[in-house]
Parts: C-alpha cells; structure tokens; sequence
C-alpha cells in the first residue's frame, strides 16, 4: 500500500501522521477504482453524501451540510483547488480532470480552511508543471448513452526555471434519462446531447532555488439538461388539480418548458512562495467567474403549471491569503502557521422568471387553495397594473447578495516529546453581508418589466472567533492516539429570492465537534486501520425549503439545532504479503444518530394533499436530512503479473447505504429506501509502453437510488443515478 501525502494542515505530511479524519485519493487510486467524477467520492468516503439538485452540488460528511444551493447560501463542505478557495456551488460536480489527488477531510475545517467549512473540506491538488516532460492521455467509451470522455495532460520543462503544462477534458454524452422538452412553441424536442469541456492551463516560474511562481487559468463550459428535468413521481394536491399524475420511478421524463443547463467558469489564480532561512512566505490569489443560465420545471410534468428560469446567474469572486510557515530550519520541536484570507464576493440573479399557471389576480386564490394575507397584498397590487392574465402569471425576481470577509488564523503544534504533541489554533473572521438588489416585478407579454416591489437591501456584520485543540499520542511505532476539540463557523446570510416578503436574515451556523481517533499500521504496514468517533453539535442549523407559498421560490430558515453522534473507520489489508503481495482488501463503514434537537416553526408540506404548511411544523427529533444511519463499502483490488511484459488489475466493490430522508420533517414520501451498488474493472498494463486498457461496469447491479429529490408546491421529483453502464478505458503516460 502505497504512502499517501496530504496538504491537510496547510505542509505536506504523511496522511498517517496527520491527527484529522480523512480519505485521500491519489490519481492512480482513482483511476483503478472509477473514481471520475466528485460524486462517486461518496461511495468511497465513510460517512460522506454528494448529491446534485438542478446542477449544483449538495455535499454532507458526517451528517453535517447543506441542502442549499442558491447564490444567497454557502456550501458548509468548502471546495479548494489548488488552495484557492471556490465558493459556489454550481458546476461542482463536474469532472476532474488531470489531478495529483484528492483528499476529504472531515470534521469541522475552520482553523485553516476558514469560512464556511462546517463539515470538513474538499481539497482537490492538480497536476503541477514537472521537471521532465510529461504526457497523459485518457480516453473511455460507453456504449449505452454514447458516452465519449476524452483526458489528456501535458507537461514541458524549458529551463530548470520554467515550465508549462495544460490540462484539457472533454465529455460527450446522451442523457441517460429517455426525455423531451418543450420546444418553446407548443411542441416538443428530444434531450440534447450531454457536453462539458475544460481547459488548465499552469506556468512555473522559479528566478531562484527558494522562489517560484506559479500561475493558472480555468476554461469550463457545460450543456445539456441533467438534472433541470426531474419526473414528478408524487404530485401534491395542486399538481392533481391540474391533471398531473405521477411517473414511474424510472429514466423517463417529459417536460414542457424548454429545460437546459449551461455553465461558463473562468478562474485565474495564482500563488507566490518564498522559502526563507527561518519560514516560507505564501501569497495565494484568485480572479473566479461563473455564469450559468437554467430553466427548471418545477412541476416535473408535461402539463403547464410552475416554471422557473434562470437565466444569468453569476458569481463574481476575488480572494487574496497569505501564510508564514515553519520549515525544516525551524526548532523541531514547533511547527507553526500564521496568515490572513480576504474574500469579496457578488452573486446572484440579474432576473429570474417565476412563472405560475391559474394565479387569479381577482380572488387571490391559487387553484382555489386559500393563500396568506402577504401573497393577497402582492396579488392585489400586480392585479392592480394587470387585472385579469387568465393564463397565468409571470414574475421576474432580482437577487444580488454581496460578502466582504476578513479573517485572521494561527496554529502551532508543540512536540513535547516523540510520543505526545498539542495542537492549538483560532481563526477571526469579521464578515459583512449585503443585500444588492431583490426585487419581483411582473413579466409583460413582450418580455418587459413592470416593477411592482422593491425590497430593502439590508445589511449585516458578524464576527467570530473559532477554536481548535487537538491532543496526539504516538504509544507505539505507526500508531496515533488523539482528541480533538473544534468549531466550524458558516456566515449568516439573507434570503434574497423573493415572491412577496422582504430579503429575510438567517443566523449564522455554528458547529461544535468533539472527537476521538485512531490511526495505526500494523503488521509491517500490511494493515491500516483508522477510525473515529465523534460528536457534532449544530447551533441555527440553516435549512433549505422550496415552496411558492414561503415568501422565496427557493428560501433558508434556521433549525435550533441537531446533533449528530457516531463512528466511522477505514481499513484497507494485504491480507498474503508473501503469497500474494497484489491482493488489498478494503472496508469502510460509518454510523450516525442523528435528530434535531430543536427545530419549531419549521417549513414543510402537509401530509396527504403536500400543501406548505405554513411554519407549523414540530420537526424537533426527526433525523438530520441526506443522513444514514449507516453506509459503507467492501472492496477488493489484486494485481497480478502472468506475463513479464505486463500486469492485470481487477477492482470491485460495493457500496451500502441504508436510507434516508429528504425532509427534516421525516415524512414517508421523502424517503430515500436502502440501496447497493457494485462497481468492477478489469485492466492490464503493458510495461514498456505504459499503456492501460480498462474493461468497467458502474451500478452493475442496476440500482435504482436518487442523486436527488426536489420537494416543491408541485410534489416529489427525482433525479436518478445512472442505470447499469459498461465500457472501456484506455489510458497512456509518458
């Protein structure tokens, strides 16, 4: 088993050395296990949950996350690449790419990895300009959905000072849901084809053996539908009254607005290193852009009811951070970090387009079911430009939301003796949220504006500070005791995508985490076994809720709080060193108690007809949502060598998970059954000319399991996983 290095504390260290949980991936494991796409990290990460709603990544580790996927609202896992810091959520369930590794970390990150980082963190480390030349090149093909990926890297040295690499990915593909969409005219066309293409481009430049400079950009465009068309597999009370009855639990959708998805990402980052006598200097910064439009039926159905377009969204970020590091010139005895991070960000809507079928103006009813007095207000005010639109009604809203954050951390870890160290650190952040512009306005025939509400744009400045203890024993070689005291810190926000009330304040989240850990080797390292057990506790837990009827298409409220108790461990065996030195064993496994232990006046449907219900729920000791109460994994890799030319390897596993809920109000129709699934792989590798073919199969077993669920006024839609796929890889490095 090969020796993994991390950057989790900001150095490079032995994964085994380091006193957090964590799963680390380098490029060859990923490779041998299928690991392709940020989504599959879940089936192999103990206690992890990476699902995808309308194309924006929704990502929990150890029952602590968010559902929320807005501009207005932040991811509680928080994604680095590079170091550089990426805030938002969409596009983040696209492809790698060329990649040195990944690593997840879990728990609380706020020390180093500061905002927002609740959860754990995603640190994602590409493929740096080498000192030899270098060429990667990787092409699969499935035969089901025509899926065609293609991977290439290359990497050329000019001088011992300079260097270059560029990176590219591209992926064509059917939709493997059998679908149409609405044409815009009435009509309706067949799903477009799946794209993504990517480019990396990275420069090194090093004037001097202790400085180097390197800098990068990012091009990423996707196209397609995905998951913007979701079959209603349970229809409300509103959905039955318009026709609409449920679809089979299968790849079959049918919409009739013209749903899509489209991202354009340009990041160019950069990072400064100095390596001094007595520290390291660095300076890290980032330009990041992304725009996506998305038209989303919300209803899940081919009969007109709620559609809502998206079109223009954006997020506008500039991070800057500085560190001082320890280093080898350092006392042995201390290594320290010191630094500050400075973010300013600007994202949202320019204009969304809320469309709504059988909204009478005169009576202000929706399909006879009595509305709110605030929705009256707003119905007698647009009824007042537009008396009568019998067709419906159309509302353009206008989110902008905008952060300036400032923090400050430290931390040092004493070794006060070979077997005992502690680690202390502190993050300050001072954080300021800003309300740009939310509006809704009435959307004209000709697709003009009338302007009906301008909210207020509010403002709000939180400060904290967050802690971090860890005590580490080392009672024997290649064994690791420690503890571990930690908060996590996620900013306070507002809700911004308004129907008929003001941009909303939602409180700060804070969590708590106490943990106990384990990380050993024995038998000569033939058997690694690292464990944890832990506690989170959750203080104004932000929850997601979508409903018309909430003040917000798509709005956060706060949950009192949830905790979250329990253990997980990783272990990976060479059972035969001797007789069979290719043959690893892996078993990863992690169980959860989860409840709110206050949570009132929540947000949820009724049971039976599925109408909002208007913050009358009780949901205090419900499970946490998207939270198991146990998953897992076997799996088994041999590696085998019948010829002197060559060497096959087969990787199989599979992966349990044991259900969950959707919902925090647990009801029976969020909830996602059990499921399993078996991914194997079969390759061999001819040594001169480093050339890999791979056979795999993905969800052999055919599992029917959700990437998602989508609980609007409309019912229940699903996002399904990929059904059963086969094809080849073939894989070349220079």
């Amino acid at each position: 088993m090969e020796e993994v290095v991390v950057m989790a504390q900001k150095r490079t260290e032995n994964a085994q050395d380091v006193p957090i949980a964590l799963a680390a991936f380098t490029a060859d494991k990923m490779d041998a296990m299928g690991i392709d796409d940020p989504k599959d990290l879940a089936q192999f990460t103990p206690g992890m949950y990476y699902g995808q709603t309308v194309n924006f990544a929704v990502v929990y580790i150890r029952g602590v996350g968010s559902d929320a996927f807005l501009p207005d609202s932040d991811p509680s896992i928080a994604t680095y690449i590079d170091g550089i810091y990426y805030p938002f959520a969409n596009g983040q369930s696209q492809s790698f790419g060329a990649v040195e590794r990944v690593e997840v970390l879990k728990g609380p990150q706020g020390t180093l990895f500061g905002r927002n980082s609740t959860g754990g963190a995603i640190n994602i480390i590409t493929r740096d300009p080498g000192i030899e030349p270098e060429i990667s090149l990787q092409g699969s093909y499935s035969g089901q959905f025509e899926d065609k990926n293609v991977r290439a890297h290359v990497s050329y040295p000019f001088a011992d000072w300079l260097a270059a690499s560029v990176s590219y990915t591209k992926q064509i593909a059917d939709n493997y849901y059998e679908g149409m969409r609405g044409d815009g005219e009435g009509g309706f066309e067949p799903f477009p084809e799946e794209e993504s293409e990517g480019f990396r481009y990275k420069l090194r430049f090093s004037p001097t053996e202790d400085i180097d400079l390197n800098a990068a950009y990012i091009k990423y465009e996707q196209y397609g539908v995905s998951s913007t068309a979701m079959p209603n597999v349970a229809p409300s009370a509103l959905s039955k009254g318009l026709g609409i009855t449920a679809e089979e639990k299968d790849y079959q959708v049918k919409v009739d607005v013209p749903s899509y998805f489209s991202l354009d990402n340009e990041v160019l980052y950069g990072e400064f290193e100095w390596r001094t006598n007595w520290f390291d200097v660095k300076v890290l910064a980032s330009k990041q852009d992304i725009v996506t439009d998305n038209v989303y039926d919300f209803d899940g159905s081919d009969t007109p009811f709620i559609t809502f377009d998206a079109k223009g969204q954006f997020a506008d970020v500039k991070t800057q951070e500085i560190q001082f590091l320890s280093n080898e010139n350092s006392p042995h005895w201390i290594e320290w970090i010191v630094g500050a991070f400075h973010l300013n960000q600007e994202s949202g809507f320019p204009l969304n387009r809320l469309s709504a079928l059988g909204l009478d103006l005169n009576d202000g009813a929706l399909l006879g079911i009595p509305l709110p007095e605030s929705i009256n207000n707003l119905v007698d005010l647009l009824g007042s430009i537009v008396p009568v639109i019998p067709d419906g009604v159309s509302l353009g809203l206008v989110s902008k939301l905008g952060t300036e954050s400032t923090a400050y951390f430290a931390q040092t870890t004493l070794h006060f003796t070979d077997w005992m160290s502690l680690t202390l650190g502190g993050r300050y952040q001072e954080e300021e949220r800003y309300v740009v512009e939310s509006s809704v306005s009435l959307v004209n025939i000709d697709g003009s504006t009338t302007r009906a509400i301008p909210f207020d744009r509010p403002r709000a400045e939180d400060e904290n500070f967050s802690p971090k203890v860890t005590l580490s024993l080392t009672p024997a070689d290649d064994v690791m005791l420690y503890a571990t005291y930690t908060q996590g810190y996620k900013s306070g926000t507002f809700n911004t995508v308004n129907v008929y009330d003001q941009p909303e304040y939602v409180r700060p989240e804070t969590v708590t985490t106490y943990e106990l850990g384990l990380k050993s080797q024995w038998f000569d390292r033939t058997l690694t076994v690292n464990a944890a057990i832990f506690q989170n506790e959750i203080e104004d837990l932000q929850v997601q809720f979508i409903s018309l009827l909430s003040g917000g298409a798509v709005s956060l409220e706060n949950a009192g709080g949830a905790e979250i108790k329990g253990i997980d461990f990783d272990v990976q065996w060479v059972p035969m060193p001797n007789m069979n030195p290719g043959l690893v064993l892996a078993l990863t496994g992690s169980f959860l108690d989860s409840e709110y232990t206050s949570y009132k006046e929540g947000s949820g449907y009724n049971e039976g007809d599925g109408l909002y219900n208007f913050k009358n729920g009780d949901f205090t000791g419900n499970r946490v949502t998207r939270t198991p109460e146990f998953s897992g994994s076997i799996g088994v890799n041999q590696v085998w060598s019948p010829f002197s030319f060559g060497e096959f390897e087969l990787n199989a596993s599979m992966y349990y998970n044991d259900g969950f809920y959707y919902l925090a109000q647990n009801s029976p129709v969020s909830f996602e059954e059990d499921y399993y699934v078996v991914d194997a792989a079969l390759s061999f590798l001819h040594y001169d000319s480093n050339i890999r073919i791979t056979a795999f199969g993905k969800n052999i077993n055919d599992a029917r399991y959700t990437y998602s669920q989508f609980h609007t006024d409309a019912g229940r839609s699903d996002y399904l996983a990929p059904p059963t796929t086969y094809g080849v890889r073939l894989n070349w490095d220079y």
